[in-house]
């Protein structure tokens, strides 16, 4: 059947409002279980098995919709780039694999419901991959490739009273396969719902909906389309169209139908409109949809059916040379989303399909590219209805076929090659017809990574002359820019912070967006914060769609029964591409990561700035599109060293859309007044004041936080020196003082509550008892090594710096001596050497007080030139898992890094060392806290060990070394931690993140090797 919206009939305009499909007398299920034959090629299937006397009873049964690879059938295979079928059979496309190309065989019976009888059926599949014949009753029915968009067939003819034998023959790849190349696991079948639908002899068989605002953006005309259908194309008749809309109350904007009529047989076209004054508009941020109903009824005035469509009043053009929806300035703080489920595979439901949309906008995320095929149709049902602008993109990758670099088209599809044009026209004109209803979707993609050629000048013009409307969009041009027209916009990934202001600044002919940036592999996100600087700079960069949205990993069971995430490799496939599949904001499982947190750090619609502290005034940039800020709550707290001083809740100041405004937050003085030692931070949020469909009442929105300078809360100076610093200065009475101890094995210093033992072989702390209780079970030591993440990885930062992996358990004791430091205390200098080339020196200096506080400071010396970045500088010790409650006053709660700590906030926060501990799909270096100015590890008695910067450090708390992640190539296989492993540094180097394969993490947040390094922090027992 030729492509069409996506609709259902009813037979009453209260069922069409209602718009339920599942409920419609027209329509019939065929989910659930099927009998399933599998085959490893052609050649082994059951070719006849469609035939009315074959008996399929004794095959498996198999759950429809599903992938078998995830029922037990074949094996998952997982590649980014490389065909599957590379490096077992030689093709060349066109031509599919042979030798090992497995045939899923799948049969069901079904009755057709008496009402229908007289009634023409047909049959829809919304999703098979790859390819698939389809035969009922024995009778070849037809045949359908293009996997992501649905496939009907008319078997009106084929159907006899009672039981039909339908009988489906899938294949795991086909000619089209080439064409399918993209990033994702390779999984097989009948992924998507089956489902049977009648309609009356005469039909509305499509519509198309545009809504055309005029030039000030108010009042609208309602376009329809409709193609109406009669079965039997000899019978000719009268009918007419009647169409009516519907507000969110339901109440009628026309005072009655608006009606075509026309006389015809087999097809025709009939055509209303309508104007409305003042509809409410759609957008992201306020999707407020109307519903339209369309009746058709007979020349006596019989209805014979109706259906409906959700209607979003929008207007998305291309103007000044900015892309606007509304008549504003759109900004995309988008990401990329693979249709995923960790057990489901891409036979996603539409509960994972909600979990998305929700943490999408409580996340700050207002819009979305379907990567890279058409999503499942409730998908833009729920972008409609939430608010999220879509890419929608065809179903089209040949990333395998062509590399990065050639000049020349060569053997890449489609390309210019005319056999290949009539299959890339009908991917995206399904596409199209299937999805033009959707207000969310405002621009068409036209694929992902299929270099260029004629064949997508071709898709650009249909799309164009058939929706014109909305904007086509194809990264492709970028390496083949002899196909520039392709694209209406400059699309470009992974382009580097440089080069898209470069683009910026060289007169564009097009908006520019990042159709993919921000590679989340692992523990990545690293500088988010510095494109945003760049999109808020020059408004012909208008966003950005994060790669990606979930890790695509798939739960499976261990042989010993563990259950855990795999990835590529992990069923036995190649080629493979490994973890590479871990990209996500999100965890297959669909609990956040710790970098969604910055994402809606830097997606935030509030820019707050200060002004004048000391007075409270700040600078509010809105930069919501269509909502005032005084919609919002807003709450600002002062507090004193992490500790709320004071609250002002319920607040709200009006700042209209796309204004500035400088606004006073009155501060309570009073309460205010502090001593010269603490540190005051206000922090200001915005949240929501009643619920939305997408959170709760309280959501928070945006926030920013500041350090209140000296001279705030009525006079009372406010000093940056810390609570750490101040814990550090200890008063010592005249009589006390540390002793010192020194013999051949040791130095030992030692105080009333405490003693401290320095090795002479080593000069490593080897004991700190602190009231009687042993705090290290291994000390302190110099450490310059993280566990290397994913990025690292891609970038060979493990191999160019691998002389810091050792460079600390390789050192050489050059010196150590203790001498009194006044005050009553000690202090003990050991001198390293670190086997680098040129050497590096360490000195650590350890000063203690006689209440037991110690305090130390290391300096690195880097050897003169030559030597690499510094993965981390600082120090790593070993306490007994027995200490494992963490509380910590700095950034969090969650993980944060150097160049990726925005979206922390600076506070107290708690928790056990495993929680600190973040699940990626390889273990990696994580759970790192950034600006920490205390901290505390403590048993369930509530001794242990409080660390304090001097003013501050980069804390790492995990039950785990670096060594130990790098050695385990999943999560389940770390072994129990019989320990809580410290890291106390300066600082550790950002994580990077504008790609995963070479990009390295930015100068500003790099150690080099070329300076020397000097930071300080103390302990004491508690």
């Amino acid at each position: 059947m030729e492509a069409h919206a996506t609709l259902m009939p009813y037979r009453t305009v209260e069922e069409a409002i209602a718009g339920q499909k599942t409920a419609s007398d027209f329509y019939q299920s065929l989910n659930g279980t099927w009998k399933f034959h599998f085959a490893e090629n052609a050649e082994a299937r059951p070719s006849e098995f469609y035939r009315t006397d074959y008996d399929c009873r004794n095959w498996a049964d198999m759950a429809v919709p599903s992938h078998w690879q995830l029922q037990g059938y074949d094996y998952p295979q997982y590649t980014n780039i490389v065909y599957p079928w590379v490096g077992h059979e030689d093709l060349q496309p066109p031509f599919a694999p042979v030798k090992y190309n497995p045939v899923g065989s799948y049969v069901r019976s079904f009755s057709v419901p008496k009402a229908w009888e007289g009634q023409p059926v047909y049959l829809s599949f919304q999703g098979v991959e790859s390819a698939f014949y389809v035969w009922v009753n024995g009778d070849l029915v037809g045949y359908s490739e293009d996997t992501f968009t649905p496939a009907e067939f008319d078997i009106t003819p084929y159907l006899t009273e009672g039981e039909n034998k339908l009988a489906v023959e899938v294949y795991r790849w086909c000619d089209a396969s080439w064409l399918e190349d993209q990033d994702f696991w390779r999984l097989s079948g009948i992924f998507r719902d089956v489902y049977l639908y009648s309609t009356p002899q005469t039909h509305i068989y499509d519509f198309s909906i545009r809504t055309e605002l005029d030039d000030e953006y108010a009042n609208a005309e309602l376009r329809i389309q409709a193609r109406v259908t009669n079965y039997d194309a000899r019978q000719y008749g009268a009918y007419t169209v009647e169409a009516m809309l519907y507000d969110r109350e339901l109440r009628p904007q026309w005072g009655e139908p608006q009606r075509a009529s026309a006389d015809a047989g087999g097809t025709a076209y009939v055509e209303l409109s309508a104007q409305i004054e003042h509809p409410h508009k759609w957008s992201a941020e306020k999707p407020y949809l109307y519903t339209l109903v369309l009746s058709l009824k007979d020349q006596d005035g019989q209805l014979l059916e109706t259906e409906s469509c959700k209607v979003g009043f929008r207007k998305f053009e291309i103007k000044d040379g900015l892309m606007r929806i509304n008549g504003e300035r759109i900004v995309f703080k988008g990401v990329n989303r693979h249709e995923f489920d960790c057990d489901r595979g891409r036979s996603v439901d539409e509960a994972s399909m909600l979990a998305d949309i929700l943490l999408m906008k409580k996340y700050n995320i207002n819009a979305v590219r379907t990567s890279h095929y058409p999503n499942h149709p409730i998908w833009y049902e729920l972008c409609d209805e939430y608010g999220l602008y879509v890419i929608d993109e065809t179903n089209l990758e040949t990333h395998g076929a062509w590399n990065y670099g050639q000049l020349e088209e060569g053997i890449t599809v489609p390309g210019s090659k005319p056999e290949w044009t009539g299959a890339v026209l009908d991917r995206c004109n399904s596409m199209l017809q299937r999805d033009k209803n959707h207000p969310s979707i405002v621009i068409w993609s036209l694929g992902n990574e299929s270099f260029g050629g004629d064949n997508f000048v071709k898709m650009h013009d249909f799309l164009r002359e058939a929706d014109p409307t909305r904007a086509v969009h194809y990264e492709g041009i970028f390496h083949f820019r002899a196909s520039d027209r392709a694209s209406d916009i400059e699309s470009q990934m992974y382009t580097k912070i440089d080069k898209v202001e470069e683009y910026a600044r060289s007169n564009p002919q097009k908006p520019f967006i990042l159709c993919e940036y921000s590679h989340a592999m692992g523990n990545s996100c690293g500088n988010l914060f510095k494109y945003w600087e760049l999109f808020e700079r020059y408004p012909v960069l208008q966003g950005g769609f994060i790669w990606d949205w979930i890790d695509q990993s798939i739960r499976t069971t261990a042989p010993d029964g563990t259950e855990y995430l795999a990835y590529g490799g992990d069923f036995g496939d190649t080629p493979n591409d490994g973890n590479f599949c871990g990209n996500g904001l999100i965890f297959a499982d669909r609990t956040v990561s710790p970098k969604i947190h910055e994402v809606k750090k830097c997606y935030q619609n509030v820019k707050i700035e200060a002004v004048d502290l000391a007075q409270g005034q700040v600078r509010v940039t809105n930069q919501y599109l269509f909502t005032d800020l005084s919609e919002f709550d807003w709450t600002w707290t002062i507090e004193r060293n992490g500790v709320t001083l004071v609250e002002t809740m319920g607040g709200s100041f009006n700042v209209k859309p796309g204004e500035t405004e400088v606004i006073t937050l009155p501060y309570d003085s009073a309460a205010a007044k502090h001593l010269l030692t603490d540190e005051l931070v206000l922090t200001i949020s915005l949240s929501l004041k009643e619920a939305a469909i997408w959170a709760e009442k309280g959501h928070e929105v945006a926030w920013e936080q500041f350090l209140l300078p000296e001279g705030i809360a009525g006079g009372a100076a406010a000093s940056l020196i810390t609570m750490a610093e101040s814990a550090a200065a200890v008063s010592v009475a005249d009589d006390e003082t540390v002793h010192v101890e020194r013999n051949t094995e040791a130095i030992i210093l030692s105080g009333r509550e405490f003693s401290l033992r320095f090795d002479m072989a080593t000069g490593d702390i080897s004991s700190y008892v602190y009231q009687g209780v042993e705090l290290f079970k291994t000390g302190p030591a110099p450490n310059f090594w993280r566990a290397y993440t994913d990025n690292d990885r891609g970038n060979q930062h493990h191999i160019r710096c691998a002389v810091w992996r050792e460079a600390a358990s390789g050192r050489t004791l050059l010196g150590l001596s203790v001498q009194p430091a006044g005050a009553g205390r000690a202090e003990v200098r050991v001198r390293y050497e670190l086997p680098t080339a040129p050497a590096s020196r360490v000195q650590m200096v350890y000063t203690a007080a006689p209440d037991g506080a110690v305090e130390v400071r290391m300096e690195l010396i880097p050897g003169a030139g030559g030597l690499p970045e510094i993965p981390e500088i600082g120090v790593l010790f070993q306490m007994e898992a027995d200490f494992r409650n963490l509380q910590w006053y700095g950034r969090g709660p969650h993980e944060n890094y150097w160049d990726r700590a925005t979206g922390a906030k600076l506070g107290v926060y708690s928790g056990t060392v495993e929680e600190q501990f973040v699940p990626y799909l390889r273990p990696q270096e994580c759970g790192n806290k950034t600006d920490v100015r205390w901290a505390t590890l403590t048993d369930a008695n509530g001794r242990g060990l409080r660390i304090s910067g001097l003013p501050a450090v980069e804390l790492n708390v995990l039950p785990y070394l670096p060594a130990e992640l790098e050695a385990h190539d999943h999560p389940y296989k770390l072994p129990p931690s019989d320990k809580v492993a410290v890291r106390v540094n300066y600082k550790q180097m950002g994580v990077g993140g504008d790609d995963s394969w070479g990009a390295r993490t930015h100068p500003e947040f790099t150690l080099f090797a070329n300076r020397s390094y000097t930071y300080s922090f103390a302990f004491k027992g508690i």
